[in-house]
């Protein structure tokens, strides 16, 4: 059997770090990042407290993983678009080119990089399906700064080799149900177990050496492309946020 590997996963306390950490815990080892706040972990996790934006600190702490997942980014919601612009341009933006200027110094293979589906946002809007390989659109400030994200990835795929799969996560919220009404073929919802496996998928898979894969589960197919991500990683949801069950929960609750 081989050796297990470990995960840097920055952004450890948020909704989706929770996921990983609960539902790929049976595959790997774990290094959790936290900003100041470091709540419960298993026996054997290994635990950082710093900022993505301190380069020295990052260095430190990728140095001897196997892959990164990079969830962290400046808490924003609720703020004003001046306040959104200053943490894309002072935390988020100089994280992630730590995370890949880490991985390039470290030697570590492969970064997940979690996008947002407001890269593409435009199309969302105007009612277009959203996909992997059109110009990107970005809806937001917020946005504009993940496909700066998507991009230095990229460079650092073509150029320094290291492996580099971007997310673009529509709605998650952490729980194994949509919390909304979706219709069929209009879900945003990504479930915690499909996050989990998206992730997985990415750390393993050989065939895409750069990729941008949209994180949504079943029933938003008019919304957003997964044709790449079934190929490249042979992702299958295995939930749907607009079942027939959880639309008639949310039109009885008002949606």
């Amino acid at each position: 059997m081989g050796k297990r590997k470990k995960i840097f996963i920055t952004g450890a306390a948020g909704a989706i770090g929770e996921a990983l950490r609960k539902h790929l815990r049976d595959r790997y080892d774990f290094r959790l990042l936290f900003h100041s706040n470091v709540p419960e972990v298993e026996k054997g996790d290994e635990v950082v407290t710093s900022d993505v934006a301190n380069f020295e600190a990052m260095l430190e702490a990728t140095a001897g993983v196997d892959a990164i997942v990079h969830l962290a980014l400046a808490k924003w919601r609720g703020s004003t678009q001046a306040t959104r612009a200053q943490s894309t341009l002072q935390v988020d933006i100089p994280g992630v080119y730590n995370i890949y200027e880490a991985a390039r110094l470290n030697r570590v293979p492969v970064v997940v990089f979690a996008s947002t589906n407001h890269v593409t946002g435009h199309y969302e809007k105007e009612g277009l399906q959203s996909q992997p390989d059109l110009p990107v659109r970005p809806d937001s400030i917020y946005g504009a700064g993940k496909a700066f994200g998507e991009a230095l990835g990229r460079l650092y795929a073509e150029r320094h080799g290291i492996r580099v799969l971007c997310l673009r996560i529509a709605n998650f919220n952490g729980e194994d149900d949509p919390g909304r009404l979706y219709e069929p073929g209009l879900s945003r919802w990504l479930s915690p177990r499909d996050m989990a496996q998206l992730t997985w998928r990415c750390i393993e898979t050989e065939q895409a050496p750069f990729g941008i894969f949209y994180g949504v589960s079943r029933g938003g197919e008019k919304k957003f492309d997964l044709s790449n991500a079934k190929a490249l990683l042979g992702y299958e949801p295995e939930d749907d946020g607009s079942l027939e069950v959880y639309r008639n929960k949310y039109k009885k609750a008002g949606g």
